[in-house]
């Protein structure tokens, strides 16, 4: 099978799927080769995209903590953020750094103190915008993924101070110097979800070809019994995959999955 990441890896800067990938995913199910998104987006972020949802099999979301299966159109929550977990990590993190502003996925929709959390973002609405005195929490009934940010902030500054509040029961994660951080819950993890869902399957890691560019790919990648880092890729990525490909504008992913069906070693 083969799993791939999505934003900077198999989608341009856009967000658009080239026709060369599109093409390649469609061989491979052609094969038998099933073929899972293994991605950030929320599952809404994934099946919206027309081009995407045509050439994929099912979609494990939030960095683990959704999985999405195309075929019944059902997402299904592997492993939400409990709500007093998030509270209390909101609560730290204002500690020691009182302007920061925070969003939360909740599987269904985007609650934000700040627009900016938008800036970039693809199929990601409805949002909803609270102001950072309101409860972000109020009526939520599920936790998918804690964003912060700050005005005066870079994303290495977010990183030191997350690491000075020893978050519970939590996860970081981070794109070097993008100004926002992100949580999961503990148990979230591009890897461990994928893992479970071939093992769900009878599917052995040495059977996934799995490809990416950000730590939150590293624990896939090191997984997977062959990976890819597409060129540009964080230093974390390439350190856990096997091997290397074009960048995401120029169809590496499309380059390798042609090698393996090609037969190529």
């Amino acid at each position: 099978m083969i799993a791939t990441d999505l934003d900077g890896t198999l989608l341009d800067d856009e967000g658009r799927l080239s026709e060369r990938n599109q093409k390649a995913l469609l061989a491979a199910r052609e094969r038998g080769i099933r073929v899972v998104a293994v991605t950030a987006r929320a599952p809404r972020g994934v099946y919206r995209h027309r081009e995407l949802a045509s050439s994929i099999d099912a979609a494990i979301c939030c960095n683990g903590a959704i999985e999405y299966d195309f075929r019944t159109r059902t997402a299904r929550f592997k492993h939400p953020i409990p709500l007093a977990t998030a509270r209390e990590l909101q609560r730290r993190f204002i500690e020691v750094m009182p302007q920061a502003l925070f969003s939360i996925e909740t599987g269904e929709a985007q609650i934000a103190q700040s627009r900016r959390f938008q800036e970039g973002v693809l199929l990601h609405d409805p949002w909803t915008f609270v102001d950072p005195l309101e409860d972000l929490f109020a009526g939520v009934r599920a936790v998918a993924v804690v964003l912060v940010r700050s005005p005066d902030a870079d994303g290495a500054a977010l990183v030191a101070c997350a690491r000075m509040i020893d978050p519970p029961g939590v996860r970081l994660w981070h794109w070097g110097s993008h100004p926002s951080i992100e949580f999961s819950a503990a148990g979230a993890t591009k890897g461990d979800a994928l893992a479970a869902w071939c093992a769900e399957r009878g599917i052995g890691a040495e059977s996934v070809a799995a490809f990416g560019d950000m730590p939150t790919d590293a624990p896939m990648l090191a997984w997977a019994g062959r990976s890819y880092a597409v060129a540009g890729a964080h230093s974390e990525a390439v350190a856990a995959a096997s091997h290397k490909t074009g960048a995401n504008t120029d169809d590496g992913v499309a380059q390798a999955i042609e090698e393996i069906l090609d037969g190529s070693p």
